[in-house]
């Protein structure tokens, strides 16, 4: 397996202005993991009684829930907007030339130690009771490996949560024709991703399973989801976007693509709240779903003064079904 890459936002520190969140999880006196039957979380909440919105996020291999939720920056881009952030802690498995933390996916091979879909829905379950989350408004986001996790899970168990927002990934292993039923899906990948290039013609591979290609996963998603128009490909703030919608059930699925490589741009964190919210339900009466601040700082995209990405086809006017990753 090759090793992945850190996310920009551990690289480049915090974002400035104030954060109101509590750790729901202690024990004398001290913030401790919130302990399930099969492992463990972490969780930050806004303010007020809730029940909270909330982002469920799965890291990359080799990360760590307490580093993670430890991120100011990180955890501040969704409190400030009313959401509650729960990272999952992932079991260390066996890479080819580590042992490290990782998530367990269903078509690699060898021994499973945990079903790790299982593993997210106990942790949703514990913090719904112990934290007042609410359940109709989850959205599951995963980084690398975590967002291989992500894929599956919105693929074989949708109803888990409200939408996916799943980056830098993919399907891992032979997709079905058709997932277990819709959902609302916006994938997020680095044109120059070196460790899960968006480019079909080298796809990832992880314990005997190679990636399906994106275009083909996505379609497929799409599919289950009745959707049959598709967006041009077009500029969306720092992104080309592109993808499908007149879906049924309130399902979509859109793909940004970002000029950056194995990260996360800054601005995709208010990017992903402001997509999720247009898909959901109004917030409870007792809960503030705070905007941004004015002021607050925002990353200007990864390769910023280089050239604009125009699409994953040759034009704006490319049909994403045949699209192909231009080369440099």
């Amino acid at each position: 397996m090759r090793k992945f890459g850190l996310s920009l936002i551990a690289a480049f520190g915090l974002i400035a202005g104030p954060i109101e969140a509590v750790a729901n999880c202690k024990f004398g006196g001290q913030e401790v993991a919130c302990e399930t039957s099969n492992g463990h979380y972490r969780i930050k909440t806004p303010s007020g009684a809730g029940p909270h919105p909330t982002v469920v996020y799965l890291y990359g291999s080799l990360g760590n829930s307490a580093q993670k939720i430890s991120e100011r920056g990180f955890v501040q881009a969704f409190v400030e907007r009313g959401y509650a952030v729960i990272v999952p802690a992932a079991l260390d498995i066996r890479y080819r030339d580590r042992v490290g933390s990782g998530w367990f996916l269903r078509n690699e091979r060898g021994h499973k130690k945990r079903n790790d879909t299982k593993f997210v829905e106990e942790v949703l379950d514990d913090a719904e009771v112990r934290h007042r989350i609410d359940r109709s408004r989850v959205l599951i986001a995963g980084m690398s490996r975590g967002g291989f996790l992500a894929w599956e899970i919105a693929c074989h168990n949708p109803r888990l949560a409200a939408a996916y927002a799943p980056i830098a990934s993919g399907y891992l292993g032979k997709m079905p024709q058709q997932c277990a039923g819709p959902v609302r899906l916006m994938h997020t990948h680095g044109r120059t991703d070196p460790i899960v290039p968006l480019s079909p013609d080298n796809p990832w591979s992880s314990g005997g399973a190679r990636m399906q290609q994106l275009d083909s996963a996505l379609e497929r998603i799409a599919g289950t989801g009745g959707c049959h128009t598709q967006k041009n490909v077009a500029k969306f703030r720092e992104y080309s976007r592109s993808g499908w919608s007149d879906c049924i059930s309130n399902a979509s699925v859109d793909l940004l693509v970002h000029n950056g490589g194995h990260d996360i741009p800054l601005s995709w964190y208010s990017t992903v709240v402001d997509w999720f919210e247009k898909g959901i339900r109004p917030p409870s009466s007792n809960v503030e779903a705070r905007p941004v601040q004015a002021g607050t700082p925002t990353f200007k995209g990864v390769g910023e003064g280089t050239p604009r990405f125009k699409g994953v086809g040759s034009s704006s006017g490319s049909r994403f079904k045949k699209a192909k990753v231009p080369t440099q």
